[in-house]
């Protein structure tokens, strides 16, 4: 007795642990997670870091001459005297027709797109998570309808085998039909619960959760999100050409036109000035001798390839004309898509609406309708038409508000 009494202390402490445990989400605060902890997220974080590195080198290359330290000598010389730092060497490009300054503008662009596409990343995983949450409140919602249709079938049954038990008017194939709807209406559960588990796990690694992790979502509240996107097509808006998605299309023509300048560059001889001083210098007979001494060079070097630059250039000029038209054509799809998108929103702001009321008015039917069925009023196909319809409703309802929170989003970072 003693053991058994603890094993049901254990289990339900365990329980409580687990319901205190689990993590409260409301679609906010779903939406905020998915900003800053999705795995897709924090990849492109690291990418776009390793891009500003690269970016902060070129600059520095470009601005600072890189300096030489050097030592080498013969094996004898080395034991003799060791190695150390004998001459010291700056060489610098003065003129190299851009090269260095159009190399460092397009690993600068490349850093701007990969800065936006951070956004567009948070943007695709905050969609994601929206559709793993709505799935979730369907499946969770579809098993509550249904358990409680089970409830009133199991009393329907008890209450024609009560009457089929004592010889009343009631042929056994009632009760066997209205049991086979049970176990019907249990197969529905098992597969609601199992596309909740299912979703859950994806909503989890949307999320950068373990896939088992215990998560309590707050349901929707259609009224209270409506209300405050009610305004949303009057908000402040940008020009196209000043959203991410803008420019992100610049970036792509500006780096087209940077490689132009790049393959033209090939075309001028390069200029060199060096700056070296000598700690040390070698006599025949004394070996090695402490010095100060100090020289300047310049140079050029000028590189013929016998038309190839000439054709790398047409080359580049061609995938800039490409850029351009590709430029001016997806800044139409754009605002094209900005146009529909708010058509899309404000579509499925007025089915929501309407979803809500038919939701409503099937619910109370259902109710009214349960009732009947527990007084003898209705047939069971008859009940269980009227859960279905229901049932339909709210998932068909559940989808219609996935796909405005998704709507109004996408309609929001379009002018981003």
């Amino acid at each position: 007795m003693e053991l058994r009494k603890l094993v049901g202390i254990t289990a339900f402490l365990a329980v409580c642990g687990a319901s205190f445990g689990a993590e409260t989400l409301g679609l906010n605060e779903i939406l905020d997670r998915a900003k800053t902890s999705n795995p897709s997220v924090k990849i492109q974080k690291i990418s776009t870091e390793e891009m500003r590195k690269k970016k902060d080198k070129a600059w520095k290359n470009y601005v600072l001459p890189p300096v030489d330290f050097s030592d080498s000598d013969e094996w004898d010389t080395v034991k003799r005297y060791g190695l150390g730092v004998k001459s010291l060497s700056v060489d610098m490009n003065v003129f190299e027709g851009g090269k260095s300054i159009y190399g460092y503008k397009v690993l600068k662009s490349q850093l701007a797109k990969s800065e936006n596409q951070e956004v567009l990343t948070e943007i695709n995983a905050q969609e994601q998570a929206v559709a793993a949450y709505f799935a979730v409140l369907n499946a969770q919602k579809q098993t509550e309808i249904t358990e409680r249709a089970i409830k009133l079938l199991e009393k329907q049954k008890a209450r024609v085998w009560d009457l089929y038990s004592n010889g009343k008017l009631v042929p056994k194939s009632e009760y066997l039909k209205i049991e086979a709807d049970i176990e019907n209406s249990k197969v529905s559960i098992l597969e609601n619960r199992q596309e909740e588990e299912n979703t859950m796990g994806i909503l989890n690694k949307i999320l950068g959760y373990p896939l088992d992790n215990n998560l309590n979502l707050k349901d929707f509240d259609p009224e209270l999100y409506l209300a405050s996107k009610a305004n949303v097509k009057n908000g402040e808006k940008k020009q196209v050409e000043n959203t991410i998605l803008g420019k992100n299309e610049k970036h792509d023509l500006d780096i087209a036109e940077y490689n132009v300048k790049l393959a033209q560059a090939e075309l001028y001889p390069k200029i060199k000035v060096g700056y070296s001083h000598n700690f040390w210098e070698r006599d025949k007979e004394r070996g090695w001798e402490k010095t100060e001494e100090d020289r300047v060079t310049l140079g050029f070097s000028w590189t013929f390839e016998w038309g190839g630059t000439l054709d790398e250039i047409a080359s580049k000029k061609k995938a800039l004309e490409q850029a351009q038209i590709k430029y001016d054509d997806n800044i139409k799809g754009i605002t094209l898509e900005m146009r529909n998108q708010l058509n899309t929103v404000e579509a499925l702001y007025g089915k929501v609406q309407a979803m809500k009321k038919r939701v409503d008015l099937l619910k109370e039917n259902t109710n009214i309708d349960s009732m009947r069925y527990e007084n003898e009023l209705l047939s069971t196909f008859d009940y269980l038409n009227s859960v279905d319809n229901y049932r339909n409703a709210q998932e068909q309802y559940y989808r219609t508000q996935r796909d405005l929170v998704l709507a109004v989003i996408r309609y929001e970072n379009l002018y981003r």
